[in-house]
């Protein structure tokens, strides 16, 4: 039995490294995070948030090309077609680089209309730089498939780890200043050490029908993902509206913990998108994905669990250390109720890789309904706070989500699984 079991572990040695990379970062990240919350004032973290906002509506120039490759890349590579997935990367690689030229013009633009503060401007300058880097980043994970490209990937991840805590160290010494260049510095790292391991060595090569065959897969998989990461936003927006930038780096603490828990959901996300796309296209058989999904769910679901009830417990003491963010303290609390629905956010993923666009859009339509029907409901059927209504109504949108999901997951099994039939008995 000992032997077996051994046995097992190696087998599943890559996952192990690459789960492992996860559990790492989580402590280092809320260890830098504290130190951010220790000398960095609410208002200026409320500022780079707003930022964050821009960075995530920047990636509509990404127009699907990148999704596109994510799926198609792996699944030619399933099918044989090794041509035709070198064809893919080199286009998205081409495309990037002409958005990246774009991003830049918008950017000159905006500094030079409108009337901005220095610490706007140099949060702007450094967004930018991140969101240039991050088209790169993007393009280059998404050609790692191989057991061995995931090893190599663990490895980078260590790396970034332990960069990340040195970095730390411009925070005690610029303070704001630091947490951007810390910010900016990571960001360069990861595109550097991903550019140094990637697996595919191209040049940037633009050809019409590999980017027309990706911008057909890569729209529908781009306008889904896109949608919902701007449905992400409306809290941070309704805080704006209704507050301000101090209010919006009071939320930092619970933005922090909501990206403590999705970082298991992220990483096996990752991990596995290529794989079962790979398996799709070799197998064509969505009830095996089904299974491997099921086993995702299932290993996070035991991770994230068993940290609700203590953390809650622990946040108190956590919170004295950082006095100016004392007032964040239960929204905090509440955010531990997100933890076990955190895995709503690979509910699409098994859409994604059948590339079902029809459940994709109901998976999107069901975020943004529940997020503005819970969020409206607060406002105005409760006394909440604005704060108060930001939280609550996520952890409300993370569970409803949650829980559909698993039925669209499962009925788009059935459906492929009765067609697939259907041909075996016509044929």
């Amino acid at each position: 039995m000992l032997n077996i079991f051994k046995q097992y572990l190696l087998g599943k040695k890559v996952i192990i490294k690459v789960l492992s990379s996860s559990f790492l970062a989580l402590p280092v990240n809320l260890l830098v995070s504290f130190i951010t919350l220790r000398y960095i004032d609410p208002y200026y973290m409320g500022v780079w948030a707003a930022m964050t906002i821009f960075e995530t509506y920047a990636n509509f120039l990404r127009l699907g090309i990148v999704n596109g490759m994510n799926r198609e890349l792996p699944f030619a590579l399933g099918t044989g077609e090794q041509e035709k997935a070198i064809g893919y990367a080199q286009t998205t690689f081409a495309f990037n680089l002409f958005a990246t030229v774009i991003i830049w013009i918008i950017a000159s633009l905006i500094m030079y209309n409108f009337e901005l503060n220095s610490t706007y401007i140099a949060c702007i300058m450094v967004s930018i730089g991140r969101i240039t880097l991050n088209y790169y980043i993007t393009y280059v994970a998404g050609t790692f498939r191989t057991t061995d490209n995931f090893n190599k990937l663990s490895n980078i991840q260590f790396v970034l780890i332990v960069s990340h805590l040195l970095f730390s160290g411009l925070i005690f010494i610029y303070g704001f200043n630091g947490y951007l260049a810390m910010q900016l510095l990571q960001t360069l790292l990861n595109a550097v050490l991903l550019h140094l391991y990637r697996p595919f060595r191209v040049l940037p090569k633009f050809n019409s029908k590999a980017f027309v065959a990706l911008f057909k897969t890569g729209m529908p998989l781009f306008v889904t993902s896109y949608l919902v990461s701007i449905i992400d936003t409306i809290p941070k927006l309704f805080i704006i509206r209704f507050g301000n930038e101090t209010m919006l780096g009071l939320y930092t603490p619970v933005l922090i913990i909501i990206t403590a828990f999705s970082l298991l959901p992220n990483t096996l996300g990752a991990y596995y998108y290529p794989k079962l796309s790979y398996a799709f296209g070799k197998q064509n058989d969505p009830v095996e994905i089904w299974k491997m999904m099921k086993k995702v769910y299932l290993v996070s679901l035991l991770v994230i669990f068993p940290m609700i009830l203590p953390g809650y417990f622990i946040l108190p003491e956590v919170i004295a250390f950082f006095p100016k963010y004392k007032e964040s303290l239960p929204l905090m609390q509440a955010a531990l109720f997100i933890g076990p629905f955190i895995l709503s956010k690979l509910g699409n993923l098994l859409n994604v890789v059948l590339k079902k666009v029809n459940f994709m859009g109901y998976y999107v339509a069901l975020n943004g309904v529940f997020q503005i029907a819970s969020i409206n409901t607060l406002f105005l059927f409760t006394d909440m706070s604005v704060l108060e209504i930001a939280i609550w109504s996520q952890v409300i949108t993370s569970a409803l989500v949650y829980m559909c999901s698993l039925l669209i997951n499962r009925k788009v099994v059935n459906l492929m699984t009765e067609q697939n039939l259907d041909k075996i008995v016509k044929l």
